[in-house]
């Protein structure tokens, strides 16, 4: 870099301004009457140019990364958009490879929370400065498009709650007996199969009210006036004693059978399901006993203690049973639930043979690989890397006395690879004859089958798939997907399907920083809610061939984004499908379904 100089020319279009950085040999600017300053000392190397009126077309980039920051001016306190474009130009025959490389890393060191460019001048100065680095060498020039949008150009703010995507909390104008009505769906749903007291949702010392008051401001009498709705509705049933449960809806497509019972009625050894699968959400579990013909559900109802619900029915030739936690996460009361609820569930039925833990998680994006981009509604289906794991759980991030940073984790592995195999010929057929999809078949019959439901188990549109960064300070960065390069096949609205390593743990989940580097450095590919427990359960109880299978509802751990959830779940559901019914024949295609 010796004989280069990093140039910048500004240009101003309009309301938007183009900041060219270009890597030139180094020339005398003495006399040129283009040039503002050369500097010197720690930024030698850097030539600023005068702002020039040209709109010379630059060409097609053969890159780009867009983003709109929702920025704080930190003086007025006025919450502003940009719209901000990095355009990349390589030195001649570098490779996809290289050019999605050297931009990601280069975007992700500029938008490091820790150093972030607050002002104007500095993120200029910023890029400047990488594009002096050695590792950016490929990189020729770059194109820095900055423009303020209006409020009428702005989009959406991220999400419904700030102190979940640090961005400006977005007004609900539906009625407050509407957003009640679907909050206490919400805590019946999480609960389920457990009841819940009427007072557990109306007393003021209760975690659940105090969400209501802060997200509703509602009143014990709007509380008890829903509740009432909901039971005319059927989508709640009142229990003994003032106590209230989620009710599943049922119709004459899904052909299922509900029995509340005291105890599980015997199976003969003969005919007892071998096939586990296990959910943690309500939408989750509907989507799996989609899956399944000629179901019957028990619901081991108790008025005191934990309930449990099992779907006993078949996918193909195999039975299964399917159940639902009624807690997940790292609280002691969810770690002994979702703990206890599996080793139940391995109890009752002992002759299980596999088990698939299905549901939503977090997709990991890529910024600049298509390739590796997860998007909304992919299915990732776990599977070991190289150093023989496919799950890993962080317990703490510590640093060691040098600063670096050290992760106390957990790791798993199934001893049986069977399922693991017939996974890797789904891949192999998915890159064969990708319109040869059973699990798209199965998503459709799944939607009709469940289109009485309440949540709505349709894909939702493209534009809703939207991606954030936290840059700190309550700020934070909508970055666009990755382009897709001319030569790449795509099938739209449709799943792409992933195999690859599953990631959870809160230390790592909560930032956005955290988990993309933890996710960089051991290869996952998906975050989802903690299922540390369930896996020392399925371990504990020696079942040997196991399988986590995700769909992806947001870019965190899954649990975030409720209008993806649904959809989501239901091609985790159709996945499973597949891979159950190819169990006794990984051969198995469409054709012979």
């Amino acid at each position: 870099m010796s004989d280069e100089e990093v140039v910048m020319t500004p240009t101003k279009k309009g309301n938007t301004t183009h900041i060219r950085i270009e890597k030139r040999k180094k020339l005398d600017f003495s006399g040129d009457d283009q040039t503002v300053h050369v500097a010197g000392g720690q930024h030698k190397g850097l030539v600023v140019n005068k702002q020039i009126s040209d709109d010379a077309d630059l060409g097609r980039p053969q890159l780009q990364i867009g983003f709109n920051c929702f920025l704080v001016d930190q003086k007025t306190e006025k919450r502003v958009v940009e719209s901000r474009r990095l355009k990349f130009w390589y030195v001649d025959d570098t490779g996809y490879l290289d050019q999605v490389t050297t931009a990601y890393e280069f975007f992700k060191e500029l938008v490091q929370p820790a150093n972030f460019p607050r002002d104007y001048v500095g993120f200029i100065k910023k890029c400047m400065k990488q594009m002096q680095k050695n590792e950016y060498k490929l990189a020729k020039k770059i194109d820095l498009e900055i423009r303020q949008l209006s409020d009428q150009e702005a989009p959406l703010t991220p999400g419904s709650n700030v102190d979940d995507f640090f961005g400006i909390a977005k007004e609900d104008k539906r009625p407050i007996e509407e957003i009640v009505r679907e909050k206490i769906l919400q805590v019946l749903e999480s609960a389920y199969p457990n009841v819940l007291e009427v007072e557990d949702l109306v007393s003021p010392s209760t975690l659940t009210v105090e969400d209501l008051v802060r997200i509703t401001a509602a009143d014990e009498a709007i509380i008890n006036q829903q509740l009432e709705e909901l039971k005319a509705k059927n989508l709640v049933r009142e229990m003994e004693n003032g106590k209230v449960v989620r009710h599943v809806l049922e119709d004459d497509k899904t052909e299922t059978e509900v029995q509340m019972v005291q105890h599980m009625p015997r199976i003969a050894a003969n005919q007892q399901p071998t096939i586990a699968i296990i959910t943690a959400n309500y939408c989750e579990k509907l989507a799996v006993d989609a899956m399944m013909d000629n179901k019957t559900t028990f619901v081991k109802y108790k008025t005191e203690g934990e309930s449990n619900v099992y779907t006993v029915g078949f996918i193909g030739e195999h039975k299964c049973v399917s159940t639902k936690l009624p807690q997940i996460g790292q609280s002691r009361a969810a770690q002994i639930s979702s703990g206890n609820t599996t080793t139940r569930l391995l109890g009752t039925f002992q002759n299980i043979e596999h088990v698939f833990v299905v549901g939503v998680a977090g997709g990991v994006p890529h910024y600049t690989n298509f390739y590796k981009h997860v998007r909304l509604g992919d299915i990732v289906i776990s599977r070991c890397n190289d150093k023989g794991y496919f799950y890993y759980h962080v317990d703490k991030i510590l640093q060691d006395k040098e600063g670096n940073i050290q992760y106390k984790m957990r790791t798993w592995s199934p001893r049986d690879l069977s399922l693991q195999r017939v996974a890797e010929k789904i891949e192999e057929n998915c890159t064969r004859k990708p319109e040869k999809a059973p699990w798209e078949r199965y998503i459709h019959e799944g939607q009709t089958l469940l289109e009485k439901q309440e949540a709505d188990f349709n894909r939702p549109p493209k534009e809703s798939d939207r991606l954030y960064m936290s840059i700190g300070e309550e700020n934070v960065i909508e970055v666009q997907h990755p382009d897709r390069p001319e030569e790449a096949e795509v099938r739209e609205n449709v799943p792409t399907v992933r195999c690859g390593v599953v990631g959870s743990g809160r230390p790592i989940t909560k930032y956005d920083n955290t988990r993309l580097e933890f996710a960089h450095n051991y290869g996952i590919t998906c975050f989802d809610s903690e299922y540390d427990q369930v896996i020392e359960s399925i371990v504990g109880n020696r079942k040997d061939s196991f399988m986590f299978i995700r769909g992806i509802a947001d870019y965190n751990d899954g649990s975030k984004n409720k209008e993806w959830q649904p959809y989501a779940s239901l091609a985790a559901a159709a996945m499973m499908k597949t891979i159950v019914k190819m169990i006794s024949n990984p051969y198995l295609s469409e054709d012979d379904d």
